[in-house]
C-alpha cells in the first residue's frame, strides 16, 4: 500500500511539475483514467458510465469526504462551525423532546 501511494505523489509531481502532492490528497478518494485521442471519444467514454452507478460512487465519495471538510472548515471558520454544531444538537434536541412527548 505505502509503495502504491508512493507511487501515485511521484506520478503527481512528474506530471504537475511540483514538490507538493497536497493536491493529490485533496482530490478525492480516487481518479479516472480515460483514455481518448479527442473530446468526442472523451466524452463518448464518460457518456457510458451509468448515471446510477455515477450517483452512487459519488455519494460514498461525499460521505468519506465528510470529515475532511468538517476539519477544514472548523480551521478555517470556527466560529460558524461551532455554532452550525451546536444548532444542528438544538434541533436534535427538538425533535427527540416531540417524539418523547408523544409517547
Amino acid at each position: 500500500m505505502s509503495q502504491c501511494c508512493s507511487n501515485l505523489r511521484r506520478h503527481q509531481r512528474r506530471i504537475s511539475g511540483r514538490k507538493s502532492t497536497v493536491e493529490l490528497r485533496d482530490f478525492g478518494q480516487y481518479q479516472v483514467l480515460f483514455l481518448a485521442e479527442n473530446e468526442k471519444q472523451l466524452l463518448e467514454q464518460i457518456q457510458q458510465v451509468p448515471i446510477a452507478e455515477y450517483k452512487a460512487q459519488h455519494r460514498r465519495l461525499a460521505v468519506s469526504e465528510a470529515p475532511r471538510q468538517q476539519k477544514h472548515r472548523l480551521h478555517r471558520h470556527p466560529v460558524n462551525t461551532i455554532q452550525a454544531l451546536v444548532d444542528q444538537h438544538t434541533e436534535l434536541l427538538t425533535v427527540l423532546e416531540s417524539q418523547v412527548l408523544k409517547y
